[in-house]
């Protein structure tokens, strides 16, 4: 009986077709066999491959137990744990290196000329605005910031003097906001002195302390209207019907007659029947009737002076289709009269105070007098004037009205009046209200009265803290200065606060504008640890990056994914974003002189296969880079070009976090030369060699060009005395030669200078190897290039590695060239004024 079991590495779980075979033992436990097969293998919280035996799913608790029987199923799949990142399984064997480039060709849907936009980028919406299901914005490094409303804007009136209430989002996370980067439209607050007042929290802080925490609705029903300043509040008038009236009425089956009293000289005083003083389909109210049953709300069907049809309805104007008519009764002196019509001593309303499905206990009503509230003597001298208001509200589908505090307002003078009037409810209901006068109204010119109600306000649940995000409560003295761009037009500057990995640790959080903090926040925010950060790489990188002053300043408003996010992070400092062994990990595209890895035709499956691009006519000619100028706040573009470019045609291109001039320039720089200095592409497969390679490394490449370098194999190392398989060397007189050898693990040896031995395939190099070569056939032999100092290889940088099958592996990779870099440091030209050329006629 067979003592081996196959243990299969899935790559993809999407493609179980596809899988690569390992041997294990029967007897052997999951973990003995990770340890034993894997060099680099490590317990994690969440490992990143699932197992499964015979199809049922193994969890990690039991893989240090579970021994492997005979004729087992074990597989081992590579899973994708998120939406941008693919983590893959540390299998550092052989056989897994396809699952780990299987996994590491993430889709690009970055498009660096056209990101998704901001409010802040777009002139014509810039300012403050909800975004209901919306994105947090987020900020990197230091950008103006149009803050976005957590709540509505609201209003109250205080002392005879509106004021402003604002709650604001600046971002997710944590800012520094100096005070005087703090502004209404384009002038600072603090030229508002004692007209404005804020206050910032910080993630998680307490807002309640602040009035511009709450979440007030604001009725629409009740407001200004174009050519008004709300709803009237007229005066109180004689009501058709009731004592000492000249109306009465008979009420028999569904009918009212109505009854008008005149006087006559000649004849005196007498009735005559009438249509009722209102409109058919009004709703009416009849109060004081001899039988009371008669009382309740009605709708007119129609209007004769014969008898007024009626149908009855309940408390919410729905038809009571149970009545079947009237209490008869004569000469009644009952009141009738259009309840809710807003006119002379009606109510107006009723209004929700709050949206179906919400409750509220507390209510504010507005109440304006644009005229003022007095009365003028014989003088001019203005004397007290008192105004009465009864409000009234219910619950939804309540019968009976409920009289809140009577209002009184009271005053002497012509100056415009304001005041906000809170009413507490008992409970949480969601309430209608009703609003009228029950002081007569006036005539008279020397009577200044006029009310108007102009808004009626509920508050719905508040938040009282916001997790994770700084926010900004504003309050705003109402004045001719601030006019109506307060409540839009707010905004500040902002500069995110971060920890910065420094000397192998992370700094308390301070005001940054780098690139690598932002973009290891980045992927911790997606919920990652450091684990699966290539810190050694950001650290590096990051010195770089402060040393050029290469920064990040932008603003993400829009939804995109974690990975698309890193590339527009990364590429202003000339880097992108690749996974390597489970890590995410920067890779800057810089000057190189190093070579990582060595290719040449023994390594090669088939030909080595070189393409040049050549230039065509429709090529553009030069890059206009649009970036965000941090004085202005605007885009602004620059034209970056090259000797002998016209310009007529450039490629338009965003520099997405961007905001110095010299810095546009050189990212349109380095952009430009890439287009024109790096053309050559070069495409070839090898066995499991191109493994080794990582995005962009750059490595040392041989083709089979005659007149450059030459290529094979080691047969003998003697100390520096170095004997290929080659006894045809091109040794050329007066040229300095060059000799590099591949290391077992692919790495380039050297390059060494090298001179000619005693024989014509012995070169001479001028220092010790690195490493051991080993000549016995466990391993292959020591490869080499050789070939004279300006032409022995081709330096390229990485472009693509695909393994096509189970044992070969494409690559693409893309010829350097210096020319390239050279930008990297240049200073923007000047700014040229542009002359119009003149119009002829």
């Amino acid at each position: 009986m067979s003592t081996q079991v196959e243990v299969k590495v899935y790559p993809n779980k999407l493609d179980l077709d596809l899988f690569e075979s390992c041997i294990g033992f029967v007897g052997q436990t999951l973990d003995d066999w990770l340890k034993k097969n894997v060099p680099d293998y490590f317990e994690c919280e969440q490992p990143l491959f699932s197992v499964t035996i015979n199809d049922s799913h193994l969890l990690p608790s039991k893989w240090a137990t579970y021994t492997f029987k005979c004729n087992d199923d074990i597989k081992l799949i590579v899973e994708a744990k998120d939406p941008a990142t693919i983590a893959y399984a540390v299998i550092a064997i052989v056989a897994v290196g396809y699952a780990v480039y299987t996994a590491n060709q993430i889709p690009d849907n970055y498009n660096s000329t056209t990101p998704d936009g901001s409010s802040i980028y777009d002139v014509n919406t810039q300012g403050n605005k909800p975004r209901l299901m919306g994105i947090i914005p987020e900020a990197a490094g230091r950008h103006l910031i149009y803050p976005d409303y957590l709540t509505m804007p609201r209003r109250e009136y205080i002392d005879n003097e509106q004021w402003l209430y604002l709650m604001l989002s600046v971002g997710s996370g944590e800012y520094e906001i100096l005070p005087e980067e703090v502004f209404i439209a384009n002038t600072p607050v603090k030229s508002y002195t004692g007209d404005v007042f804020y206050e910032i929290f910080g993630p998680g802080d307490d807002v309640s302390i602040h009035e511009a925490h709450r979440n007030v609705y604001t009725s629409s029903e009740v407001g200004s209207t174009p050519g008004s300043t709300g709803i009237e509040l007229k005066g109180k008038i004689t009501s058709t019907g009731g004592e000492n009236n000249t109306y009465s009425y008979s009420f028999t089956g569904k009918q009212i007659i109505a009854f008008e009293e005149e006087y006559e000289p000649e004849i005196g005083n007498f009735k005559h029947r009438t249509a009722l003083p209102f409109e058919e389909g009004e709703i009416v109210k009849i109060q004081y009737a001899n039988n009371p049953e008669n009382d309740g709300y009605y709708e007119i069907i129609d209007k004769n002076t014969q008898g007024n049809e009626l149908k009855k309805l309940d408390g919410q104007y729905q038809e009571d289709t149970t009545w079947t008519g009237f209490v008869t009764e004569s000469n009644s002196y009952a009141k009738v009269f259009t309840e809710d019509g807003g006119g002379d001593g009606e109510f107006n309303g009723p209004f929700f105070a709050v949206p179906e499905g919400e409750a509220t206990d507390q209510l504010w009503l507005d109440f304006s007098m644009p005229r003022g509230l007095g009365e003028l003597d014989d003088d001019g001298n203005f004397q007290n004037r008192s105004v009465n208001i009864l409000v009234e509200y219910r619950a939804e589908g309540a019968l009976e009205w409920l009289q809140a505090p009577t209002i009184l307002f009271s005053n002497a003078t012509n100056d415009q009046l304001g005041e906000t009037i809170p009413i507490t409810l008992p409970e949480k209901i969601r309430p209608e209200v009703r609003v009228k006068r029950t002081t007569q109204a006036s005539d008279d010119t020397r009577i200044y009265d006029d009310v108007y109600w102009t808004a009626l306000k509920a508050e719905l649940e508040s938040a009282t803290k916001y997790d994770g995000m700084t926010t900004l409560a504003v309050r705003i003295r109402g004045t001719n200065n601030l006019a109506g761009s307060a409540e839009n037009k707010f905004n500040l500057i902002a500069t995110r606060v971060l920890p910065v990995f420094e000397n192998g640790v992370w700094s308390e959080p301070r005001p940054t504008t780098d690139i690598a903090p932002f973009f290891a926040h980045v992927v911790k925010s997606a919920g990652h640890t450091d684990s699966k950060i290539g810190l050694e790489a950001i650290e590096a990188l990051h010195a770089i990056w402060h040393e050029r002053g290469d920064e990040f300043n932008a603003v993400f408003d829009s939804e995109s994914t974690m990975f698309e996010v890193l590339k527009r992070v990364l590429a202003v400092g000339f880097a992108e974003p690749t996974i390597d062994y489970g890590q995410i990990t920067p890779v800057r595209d810089q000057k190189r002189t190093i070579y990582k890895h060595m290719y040449q035709p023994d390594n090669y499956i088939g030909m080595l296969k070189r393409s040049i691009k050549l230039i065509d006519d429709d090529e553009p000619d030069g890059i206009e880079v649009e970036y965000f100028s941090p004085i202005t706040w605007k885009s602004e573009t620059i034209l970056c070009l090259l000797p002998g470019d016209l310009g007529i045609n450039p490629e338009k291109v965003r520099a997405f976090g961007i905001t110095n001039r010299d810095k546009a320039y050189q990212y349109g720089m380095r952009k430009r030369r890439t287009r024109r200095y790096r053309r050559t592409r070069f495409d070839f497969k090898t066995e499991m060699d191109a493994l080794n390679s990582r995005y962009l490394d750059y490595c040392a490449l041989a083709d089979d060009i005659p007149g450059f370098e030459q290529t094979g194999r080691v047969l003998l190392v003697n100390g520096r005395s170095i004997f290929v398989d080659d006894d045809g060397l091109d040794w050329q007189t007066g040229e300095a030669h060059i000799l590099a050898l591949r290391k077992p693990d692919g790495k380039l040896s050297g390059p060494y200078n090298g001179t000619k031995g005693s024989a014509n395939n012995e070169v001479i190099i001028d220092d010790d190897l690195d490493f051991t070569p080993v000549f016995d056939g466990s391993i292959e032999p020591p490869l080499y290039m050789f070939g004279i100092n300006e032409r022995w290889c081709n330096g390229v940088l990485i472009r693509d590695i695909k393994p096509s099958s189970t044992d070969q592996v494409s690559v693409t990779a893309e010829l350097d060239d210096d020319r390239v870099y050279l930008d990297d440091d240049s200073t923007a030209p000047s700014e040229e004024n542009i002359v119009i050329p003149p119009i002829y006629s």
